[in-house]
């Protein structure tokens, strides 16, 4: 699985919250996974500027291995 897979998975999940689909609790829980969205962007991209910096090759925004 690659990040991009990762924020794809959780970005249907908020589709479906905004588009009625999921109770009203399942749509709060939503918040944490738009949170959760945002924070696997800012890992990605600290992790990217680590490998760069220590002379790795960077990989393609959303490439990143996670498993």
């Amino acid at each position: 699985m690659k990040t991009k897979d990762l924020r794809k998975m959780l970005a249907a999940a908020l589709d479906k919250a905004l588009n009625g689909e999921l109770s009203s609790e399942d749509g709060r829980n939503i918040i944490g996974l738009a949170n959760q969205i945002t924070a696997s962007m800012v890992t990605e991209v600290k992790v990217q500027i680590l490998r760069e910096r220590m002379g790795h090759q960077v990989d393609k925004f959303g490439d990143l291995n996670i498993t």
